[in-house]
């Protein structure tokens, strides 16, 4: 039987092909999104880059951890937090006094700060540049309090003056320098300024171990114990000083984890992270196109795999009657799909190794993925690629091989010529399970509707698609001859012709649709899903919004405190309120999650904000121990809630109030302004103006709360209006939606318009008995082409129209999901692109029916009848 497998493999090269190519191109696409997505793991691991020069860095806790169970079942979750606990002032003295003689201590501190035209968002003291290599562009070190440094590229010089916005303002320094360096862009400004501007805020103490003759040195002239000589007896050390302020005048409370002592690559760890917020998009969106992806390449395998089996028919009939058992097609068939499988997968693991670097340039490029990042090769992540490309071969050609089996070869010859019953019973029972699949997806949006749960739509449009292309063969007859109406009736046999045949051959039309149907219902499904969260998102945003105007940054990302009262003084300004977004971390099930958080003075927040409460009052969310959480969230009012703020400071604060239902309210808690106090850089996001009837009236007294405005922030913020406001926001977010779009969707379009044009040319080899049959009865070459074409045309129509419904149901889910949680939810089609798209399927399908079939017209049509399957 291996003979035979092999002969008929070498002998049926040609007609393998196809499936070859299917289900090599769908393992390396599975391949490069899953060495993709392993690459984003691991970040532990990673060298330290502010960090690198110093042996040991003593640092706040940078993590939440949640732990679980006992005994056995005992786990334990951790997340790393944006931002790192200061260091007690009594701890970072006692680590300068103790170790100070034995190693060079630089104490870091880190303030905010921002400037047009330079890089980073942090300012740092001039001692700190020594904590990672650098070299000049131009310049020197700070020596005045005036003086500042820049990391490159900038477009400043020595010499000029620039105006940096910090918590205390925006303050004039002059350029004494510019280097260069692989660490995060930063300023270096004076210890004193830099000390200043942090609030006196410790990020870390860095230690480096001094050579080993002064450290000898220190250590005899003290009669001390003899000093670290190395990174792991300075970190004892450490740990012996911090361990000593827990026991002595307790500047650390307790054995809590809040104060580290790293080495090695653990350094990493302490040290900013602008890249935190990318990495993790590029997890979340690596696991969604790698799902994709797969039920993309499954799905596409598995029905190149029937259809290939299930096109030789004839030949397995003729097998049958010479004598072959069931048992010996049955082996025979998944004997090929065996060989296929392993060399295919074998050779789509190899493309998608090549292809994993190039996609995540793309995520680089798009900004989802941080400057760096790359795919590397892990070979235990492409092993799940290649066991799926040949378990999937093995399992598209198992249904097929046992029906080809179970032919009599009495009616052998009959049965291949003509489809009696397209659907099976194995077949239907597939189709009633996706179908039935999607319907808890849609209700569990519509019981619990969140933007979170959009996503669910994303899942229910994969199943609608795997349906309704098990039951395409039930829908083709009466779809195909509806759509065949106008041609039917036309003068020439053409489109009647057209009819019978999508009529006849339902498996073949159904089989070539598909792939059609997968693109378009799954870019259908996914952009209109897309449009419509978009949609719901704005009228959501401007149905909350009841200021008269709004001071945004005009440089950086937050305004200074210090000018929020001064534009309250401003003439035509009745109220100034700031909002500061930012991030903190709840209990999920065992798990840190991090959710949205915004703090405000809630008696301020009703004058520019329109926050729907169901219980409790705004009003209360005062000082530092009151919270409002979330409709649907687990907490009631008056209970406390398990916070941990963005430096991984825990937190139990009562719940004053809980809100309404609203897109931009889910998981997002308010807190109050006091809180932000020495956890967070005291700076606003946006700060929502109510203005006098005069200046929302005139336009003479608009423009001077304008001018106002930017002589009260000194040029760090501007005045704009809530359209102009929302406008930006909306730019933005089309923007990074069209990107997503771009990455979820972009390899696996590519494949399935491969998988048309590797379908049909399929079909269109397999009909050549056929051509010979109706060339032979007087067809001219010309009119067999342009039934072929019509074929073509009918099957991306009949693709289109279900993906058209797989689109119309999803829309309808994502509408009325998100109906309760905005004012309008528009369904937003978005029709250019999904026309191109189609446009693009009818091209290749044409191409992919037409170019074989001329090929093979050109033979005599006697010479035709005679072409071996």
């Amino acid at each position: 039987m291996a003979g035979l497998v092999w002969h008929t493999v070498r002998a049926r090269k040609g007609g393998l092909l196809g499936t070859f190519l299917a289900l090599a191109l769908g393992v390396a696409l599975l391949a490069a999104m899953t060495l993709t997505l392993v690459s984003t793991v691991g970040g532990s691991a990673r060298a330290p880059r502010w960090y690198a020069t110093p042996d040991v860095v003593v640092a706040g806790a940078g993590t939440v951890s949640i732990t679980t169970g006992s005994g056995e079942d005992r786990e334990t979750s951790t997340a790393r937090t944006i931002l790192t606990r200061p260091l007690p002032a009594g701890l970072v003295d006692r680590l300068r006094a103790a170790l100070g003689g034995d190693a060079a201590v630089v104490v870091d501190v880190a303030g905010y700060a921002a400037a047009d035209g330079a890089p980073g968002d942090t300012v740092h003291p001039w001692s700190a540049a020594a904590l990672h290599p650098y070299s000049w562009v131009a310049g020197g070190a700070p020596r005045a309090a005036g003086d500042i440094v820049l990391s490159a590229p900038t477009g400043h010089r020595p010499g000029d003056r620039v105006t940096v916005v910090t918590t205390h303002g925006a303050r004039a320094f002059t350029v004494s320098g510019v280097l260069r360096t692989d660490a995060p862009g930063a300023f270096y400004a004076t210890d004193t300024v830099a000390t200043e501007l942090a609030d006196g805020r410790v990020t870390a103490v860095a230690l480096t171990v001094r050579p080993a003759t002064t450290a000898a040195t220190a250590g005899d002239q003290a009669g001390a114990p003899a000093p670290p000589r190395d990174a792991a007896a300075l970190a004892a050390a450490a740990r012996a000083v911090v361990h000593d302020a827990r026991a002595g005048d307790g500047s650390v409370s307790a054995d809590d984890g809040s104060v580290r002592v790293l080495t090695g690559n653990g350094r990493r760890s302490a040290e900013p992270d602008p890249d935190a917020e990318r990495h993790e998009v590029a997890i979340a969106l690596l696991g969604t196109t790698t799902g994709l992806g797969g039920f993309v390449s499954i799905f596409v395998v598995a029905g190149t795999f029937a259809y290939s089996v299930a096109a030789r028919r004839r030949e397995f009939g003729l097998l049958r009657a010479a004598g072959a058992t069931p048992r010996q097609v049955f082996r025979l068939v998944l004997g090929e799909a065996l060989t296929v499988g392993l060399l295919a997968s074998l050779s789509g693991v190899l493309l998608g190794v090549l292809l994993a670097p190039p996609f995540a340039r793309v995520l680089v490029r798009t900004g989802f993925a941080p400057s760096g990042f790359t795919a590397h090769f892990v070979f235990w992540a492409v092993t799940p690629a290649f066991g799926t490309g040949l378990l999937v071969a093995l399992v598209g050609a198992w249904a097929a091989a046992w029906r080809a089996g179970r032919i009599r070869p009495a009616e052998a010859l009959r049965e291949a010529a003509v489809d009696h019953r397209p659907m099976t019973v194995g077949r239907t029972v597939l189709g009633l399970l996706a179908l039935a699949g999607s319907v808890p997806l849609i209700a569990v949006l519509m019981a619990h509707p969140s933007a979170a749960g959009v996503a669910l739509i994303i899942v229910a449009g994969m199943l609608l698609v795997m349906g309704f292309a098990l039951f395409a063969p039930l829908v083709i007859p009466p779809l195909a001859w509806l759509l065949t109406a106008p041609l039917a009736a036309s003068p020439g046999a053409v489109g009647l012709l057209a009819r019978h045949n999508a009529r006849g051959a339902v498996r073949r039309t159904a089989a070539t649709a598909a792939p059609i149907l997968v693109t378009l219902g799954i870019a259908g499904s996914m952009l209109t899903g897309f449009g419509t969260l978009e949609a719901a998102t704005d009228s959501a945003a401007r149905d909350q919004i009841a200021a008269d105007a709004l001071v945004v940054p005009a440089v950086g990302a937050g305004l200074p405190d210090a000018a929020v009262q001064t534009l309250r003084e401003i003439p035509g300004v009745r109220a100034a309120v700031p909002v500061t977004d930012a991030s903190v971390y709840v209990r999920d099930d065992g798990d840190p999650e991090r959710w949205a958080a915004r703090y405000a003075t809630g008696a301020d927040l009703a004058a520019v904000l329109d926050t729907p409460v169901t219980a409790g009052r705004l009003a209360d969310l005062t000082g530092t121990d009151t919270v409002a959480v979330p409709a649907g969230s687990h907490w009631k009012l008056g209970e406390r809630a398990e916070l941990w703020l963005a430096d991984s400071t825990p937190v139990r604060p009562r719940v004053v109030a809980v809100l309404g239902k609203r897109l931009d309210l889910d998981e997002t808690l308010l807190l109050p302004a006091a809180l932000r106090t020495g956890h967070e850089p005291a700076i606003a996001t946006v700060v929502y103006l109510r203005l006098s009837a005069e200046a929302t009236r005139s336009t003479a007294a608009r423009a001077a709360v304008a001018a106002g405005v930017a002589t009260a922030t000194a040029g760090a913020g501007k005045l704009v209006g809530t359209d102009e406001y929302l406008s930006a926001a909306n730019a933005e977010q089309s923007r990074a939606n069209r990107m997503a779009s771009v990455v979820l969707l972009g390899l696996a379009l590519v494949y399935t318009v491969l998988a048309i044009a590797n379908t049909l040319v399929m079909a269109t080899r397999d009909r050549a008995g056929e051509f010979a049959t109706v060339r032979l009865a007087g067809a001219t070459r010309r009119q067999v082409l342009a039934v072929v074409a019509t074929e073509a045309v009918l099957v991306t129509a009949i693709g289109a129209a279900l993906a058209a419904a797989v689109t119309g149901i999803t829309a309808w889910g994502a509408r009325y999901g998100l109906a309760q949680l905005a004012p309008s939810v528009p369904v937003v089609v978005p029709w250019a692109t999904l026309s191109a798209i189609a446009a693009a399927c009818l091209a290749v399908a044409l191409v992919a029916s037409i170019a074989p079939a001329a090929l093979l017209l050109r033979r005599d049509p006697a010479d035709l009848a005679a072409v071996r399957e």
